[in-house]
């Protein structure tokens, strides 16, 4: 499962909606779960960022800041995580998925590269790292996707520095979550780092792939993820 979550993570994020139920199973469900997911979410996220930025697709100083302001996010809500209740999350998504699902197969007049790609207005970076990172340190599962779609929909950068910069987000939020996590005792190492290994090779895996051919299994990656998502909201 390590491996499929990999492959899949790497490109659009969301790979931890196929981790966690499985470590919901193996472990037990709620922050022990998540908490663990930390671990194989954090692992992966760094692999692919690896493999963008070897290739030449991460602008660090945008990338930078974007963690920065996602990794304060995520503090914020791994904190909150163990004390407040996810209906609200879970209502709020089964409405977003639709309309998610509504662009990514609009494809022509959402998915095009910006051929006059002007830097965002500071406010509408700021407050997409930090929503990203909020729900991706309270709920996890679909965080990265929400950042590369927060990236490339909200503020208008082109597609691959959008995913190269989301990995580079992602890793610092699962990070920050894990220490939150494993301070409060909700993480179990061993079960993490075995599915982390079958994390790492699915990530180079994917992650190289999507270099080379990312205009073709954007749309397909991101209808699986969505639908995955909006299976968990409603039958767990």
């Amino acid at each position: 499962m390590g491996l499929l979550t990999g492959l899949v993570d790497s490109i659009v994020g969301g790979g931890g909606l196929i981790s966690l139920p499985t470590l919901s199973i193996a472990i037990a469900p709620g922050a022990h779960a998540i908490g663990t997911n930390k671990i194989v979410g954090s692992t992966g996220a760094l692999i692919a960022l690896i493999v963008y930025a070897r290739k030449g697709h991460l602008r660090w100083r945008e990338g930078l800041s974007f963690c920065i302001v996602c990794a304060g996010g995520s503090f914020l809500g791994s904190s909150l995580a163990p004390f407040v209740s996810k209906d609200f999350f879970r209502y709020l998504l089964l409405i977003m998925c639709p309309i998610i699902l509504y662009i990514v197969w609009n494809r022509d007049r959402f998915f095009k590269e910006r051929e006059d790609f002007v830097k965002p207005h500071y406010s509408i970076f700021f407050l997409s790292a930090l929503a990203s990172g909020f729900y991706d340190g309270f709920f996890g599962p679909g965080g990265g996707t929400f950042m590369f779609l927060g990236l490339f929909l909200g503020t208008g950068y082109p597609l691959l520095p959008s995913i190269a910069i989301s990995k580079m987000a992602n890793t610092f939020s699962a990070t920050t979550a894990l220490i939150t996590f494993a301070h409060n005792g909700y993480v179990h190492w061993k079960e993490g780092f075995i599915m982390a290994t079958g994390m790492v090779v699915g990530s180079y895996i994917g992650a190289t792939y999507a270099s080379k051919n990312i205009t073709k299994i954007i749309r397909p990656m991101l209808t699986l993820i969505v639908v995955l998502l909006m299976i968990k909201l409603i039958w767990f």
